[in-house]
């Protein structure tokens, strides 16, 4: 078989995000084009640029120097395990060839000093292909949850799940931020359950607790079924205009479901974050969205765990006289209802509904919007 180009991908990770460039190098057809694709959360921008033929067997020659096509089906040693903090790089190439077959390479399929090597051979390369004087196109793009569902990504089992959450409204210390998250525990089918709140300025408080579940399966279930890594790209342009008219000058609110999973093997991340944000919802994801927060609001339930949350009535008030921070809960809302009108994702007061309710902080037989112990809109 001909190889018949690459694909080379970078990526930085750490705990909190990780930021990827992908680059297309074909070495036959007509257009010799060197694609890079850029995915952020924001937007995903394409660059173009000239791929002279002298960078051609540039690429060509790294592939004979470290015989590279040699490594195809070796089995490679587990990357060096990124938890601490610090920003990782880690690097992997696909080769493409003749009969429409690929492979991808780790650099680990080799001796550690070999690898290294090579690596930084290919990624020195590749960003010395895409410098500014030889970039003649680069487009901002926008997906649409249709185009995420076709990004696929490589990922390690699902080992946690949660839905975070923020409410503010004008009255003082009347933002509440909300989360619940299920994370894989000691013993078999165990989930740690842990709800945290913080109200205004009052100290955060958390509560935690073991239960038996399956819902990690469940939602690892969903994940492969809908592709939902894909849907962390899900974006709004934000040159469209947004009508904003109706919307509440007095309440703001917004969430999303954030999907972790363990990439130790793959990656080095054990515990990589994505989101489904309000955006995918309104793109058409809101029936899987509902689907994944009845089962984590029945997890949290059935665990108890919100049961034992402190009651933040009983902190006592910040004197803004004395303690000027004690403010920021009003004025953060302030600076909130200024941008909200460019925030995509926002979203209006729930109706009142009809009956009484049960929130999964454990607020039974409420009547109103809102929760009136731990702020969640009424579902």
């Amino acid at each position: 078989m001909t190889i018949t180009g690459i694909c080379y991908r970078f990526s930085m990770i750490n705990k909190i995000y990780d930021h990827t460039i992908e680059g297309d190098i074909p070495f036959t057809g007509e257009e010799r084009v060197l694609t890079v694709t850029t995915r952020d959360t924001h937007e995903t921008t394409v660059k173009k640029c000239v791929l002279p033929e002298e960078t051609i067997n540039a690429f060509k020659a790294l592939i004979d120097k470290y015989d590279v096509a040699s490594w195809i089906g070796k089995t490679p040693s587990a990357p060096k395990v990124c938890d601490d903090g610090n920003t990782h790089h880690i690097s992997f190439l696909t080769l493409k060839f003749d009969d429409g077959s690929s492979a991808e390479i780790t650099f680990r399929e080799v001796p550690e000093e070999t690898g290294n090597e090579a690596l930084n051979a290919f990624r020195k390369l590749f960003f010395e292909s895409q410098t500014d004087d030889k970039k003649f196109a680069e487009e901002h793009l926008y997906p649409t949850l249709k185009e995420c569902r076709g990004i696929k990504e490589n990922h390690g089992p699902v080992v946690a799940v949660e839905t975070s959450s923020f409410t503010s409204g004008m009255m003082m210390n009347s933002n509440v931020w909300y989360t619940q998250t299920i994370e894989k525990a000691e013993g078999k089918d165990k989930v740690l359950v842990t709800v945290k709140q913080q109200r205004g300025n009052f100290p955060e408080v958390s509560s935690s607790k073991e239960t038996t579940s399956d819902i990690l399966s469940k939602v690892q279930e969903i994940s492969d079924r809908e592709n939902i890594p894909g849907w962390n790209y899900a974006c709004v342009d934000p040159n469209i205009p947004v009508d904003t008219s109706m919307r509440p000058t007095d309440y703001t609110a917004y969430g999303s479901i954030n999907i972790y999973y363990d990439d130790s093997l793959i990656s080095g991340c054990p515990r990589v974050k994505r989101t489904i944000s309000e955006t995918a919802c309104k793109m058409g994801g809101k029936e899987v969205d509902r689907e994944i927060t009845d089962m984590i609001n029945c997890c949290v339930n059935d665990s108890g765990a919100a049961d034992d949350l402190p009651d933040t009535d009983q902190f006592p008030v910040q004197n803004p006289e004395v303690d000027p921070t004690a403010m920021n809960g009003f004025l953060g809302m302030g600076m909130l209802m200024g941008m909200g009108a460019g925030i995509p994702g926002t979203q209006a007061p729930l109706s009142e509904g009809t009956g009484t309710w049960d929130c999964s902080c454990g607020a039974k037989g409420l009547t109103g919007k809102f929760c009136s112990n731990c702020g969640l809109p009424r579902p």
